[in-house]
């Protein structure tokens, strides 16, 4: 749902806390998980979604597609501790990475805030 004014950086900062969001979501899944035996930790993999993102944002807005710009594939973390049952969820590494993607959350909010406020500020400007 877009309601936010239509420009590059608006747009790319929705796509940002979109993705943060989600993350946060993989994240919960992982530490709801902890005890599950045979269960592999997941994360988002960001590569092709970045690249996707940029390559959206540099172009005129009139050919951008907001919609056609999907979230990040689900993978399995590579493997760096393994439970005696098959569980690969290291908690320490999962509580860490929720922590940063709240930061990120946040630092993402705070910069649409400074967005939406500089727009406001142009129209009343302009009036």
């Amino acid at each position: 749902m877009d309601i936010l004014p239509a420009d590059n950086v608006t747009n790319l900062l929705q796509s940002f806390l979109d993705v943060q969001s989600r993350r946060a979501q993989v994240i919960a899944g992982n530490i709801a998980n902890t005890d599950t035996p045979g269960y592999v930790a997941k994360d988002l993999d960001f590569d092709a979604y970045l690249r996707e993102a940029a390559e959206q944002s540099a172009l005129p807005l009139a050919k951008q597609n907001s919609n056609s710009l999907a979230q990040p594939n689900v993978v399995d973390q590579p493997v760096t501790v393994m439970g005696l049952d098959g569980n690969t969820v290291d908690m320490g590494s999962e509580m860490a990475k929720m922590a940063q993607t709240g930061t990120n959350f946040n630092f993402g909010a705070k910069m649409l805030q400074s967005r939406l406020r500089l727009l406001r500020t142009a129209i009343r400007e302009g009036r």
